[in-house]
């Protein structure tokens, strides 16, 4: 591919197929993660729950493994275990979102679904651009999207890093925040509202970083969220900053409080970090989704390029769908129960599990002061978990695949105690869920054919597990400016 910004037809169908082959012969394709048909994955996008099913979009280069032109492709599931490949939605494809389909959401009001992204516009070739927040409507059963462009990026308040709108309401009003850089390149959420939804009638009224700059010196506030879990609003931000990607420079914080009626955000508990591997960003909430929190995240990171995977033209994948709840003010994540169906075998031993396939799902009782968890190979290649001096990391010096700068072999964070783990493991990618999902990990490793864990903790249940199913329907949508002729 040799322009950055090709746009996609019909024509490249076929190659789409292609690359989805090569992704299917390679072991390290995920057998329960998310990814993509065929090319990279980036953010999860317009997460939404809307008559009957779940809609998961994500952002795609179905051409190449590299962050070049974006779309959005999309799956649909009732159950998060079946799901239907509908193919690539919304696509580049007039002058508000020629140079990619950046990151959005979704919102349901008055049973109508719409979706908001940003439109990515490269000025000259000189690093400049814009962009554009721009509504769509999405017609499943006929295939096509209606776009309406709602306003362009203000140049003398910010420069053209604006992005990633998200919709909510409160007091009978309707807001939408974007993450933005200012011109003292310094990460900020522009705030505004309306009280038609309908009518498209955004008023910006102010910006707010949430004192982050006085916690962690950033550069960009990018991917906020939203949710409300028993009259307690916390927002998650995706923060940039400089910082050696071995360090932890891209992770996702929340900040819990309330809102008051100026939209001050008055803080209760401090800011913390969503989940503490290096590979985890851009969370998104499941929109319209009744008496339970569900997010699902980027397992990827715009500083880690992984060529492990490239050579089958494909890179990344989304984390499993996760609950969230909230205790004394701090987030609580668990795989959905949804997951246990695709338990097949309780393959339950002490010390030592075999396991097929690469995939496994183990829960581990802690009585020790340290410990050490390892999934191996035949070859006695393997991934290490550690516990020690109250440092919980991991180990990916002995993988198959080694990349220090992509991959940093070692990374670890303060935990004062570990009582217990889950570990849900797939080909590439792992998530840890450490005390009941107090705190979170998640990390791509790539150990081929891993099938062998060794422990001397409890084992307290271990399942093998099958991969999700797959119906694929390699189309693209026809993607409509409103009025255009």
């Amino acid at each position: 591919m040799n322009d950055k910004y090709r746009l996609i037809d019909a024509a490249d169908l076929h190659e789409f197929a292609s690359n989805h082959e090569l992704k299917n012969r390679d072991w390290y394709n995920n057998q329960y993660h998310l990814s993509a048909f065929s090319g990279l994955v980036n953010d999860p996008n317009g997460l939404v729950f809307f008559k009957g099913k779940y809609y998961i979009f994500m952002q795609n280069c179905p051409f190449s493994p590299e962050h070049k032109n974006k779309s959005w492709l999309l799956y649909t599931t009732t159950d998060f275990i079946n799901y239907i490949y509908e193919g690539i939605a919304i696509t580049p494809s007039f002058e508000g979102d020629r140079h990619g389909v950046f990151s959005g959401s979704a919102y349901v009001h008055k049973n109508e679904l719409y979706f908001y992204y940003t439109g990515n516009i490269k000025i000259g070739t000189e690093g400049d651009r814009t962009s554009f927040t721009i509504k769509a409507k999405i017609d499943l059963e006929n295939k096509t999207v209606s776009k309406k462009v709602l306003f362009e990026t203000d140049k003398t308040r910010y420069t053209g890093h604006f992005r990633d709108p998200i919709i909510f309401e409160k007091n009978n009003r309707f807001y939408m925040l974007n993450g933005a850089q200012n011109l003292d390149l310094k990460g900020t959420i522009n705030f505004a509202s309306t009280s038609n939804l309908e009518n498209d009638d955004w008023k910006f009224f102010k910006d707010e970083d949430f004192d982050i700059s006085k916690r962690l010196d950033n550069y960009m506030l990018e991917c906020p969220n939203y949710l409300n879990i028993e009259n307690t609003e916390i927002i998650f931000l995706s923060v940039e900053q400089k910082v050696p990607f071995a360090k932890g420079g891209h992770h996702v914080w929340y900040l819990t409080g309330n809102f008051d009626n100026k939209m001050n955000f008055n803080e209760t508990g401090t800011i913390r970090k969503i989940d503490q591997g290096l590979d985890y960003y851009a969370p998104q909430v499941f929109n319209n989704v009744e008496g339970r929190k569900i997010t699902m995240a980027w397992l990827g990171n715009s500083q880690s390029d992984t060529k492990a995977t490239n050579t089958n033209n494909w890179s990344n994948q989304l984390t499993i769908p996760r609950e969230v709840s909230l205790k004394d003010n701090h987030l609580y994540q668990m795989p959905i129960v949804e997951l246990e169906k695709l338990r097949s075998a309780n393959i339950t031993q002490q010390k030592t599990i075999e396991y097929k396939n690469g995939l496994i799902e183990v829960d581990l009782i802690n009585t020790e002061k340290e410990f050490t968890i390892e999934f191996l190979n035949d070859k006695k290649e393997k991934l290490k978990l550690f516990y020690k001096n109250h440092m919980f990391g991991f180990d990916r010096s002995k993988c198959t695949y080694k990349d220090a700068t992509s991959l940093p072999n070692i990374y670890e964070f303060a935990i004062e105690q570990i009582s217990n783990l889950k570990i849900l493991v797939d080909r590439s990618s792992m998530e840890i869920f450490i005390n009941d999902g107090q705190e979170t990990m998640t990390i791509k490793f790539f150990l081929k054919k891993h099938n062998q864990v060794k422990t001397s903790l409890t084992v307290k249940d271990a399942f093998q597990l099958e991969p999700i199913q797959i119906v694929y329907n390699n189309i693209l949508f026809d993607n409509q400016q409103e009025g255009a002729n």
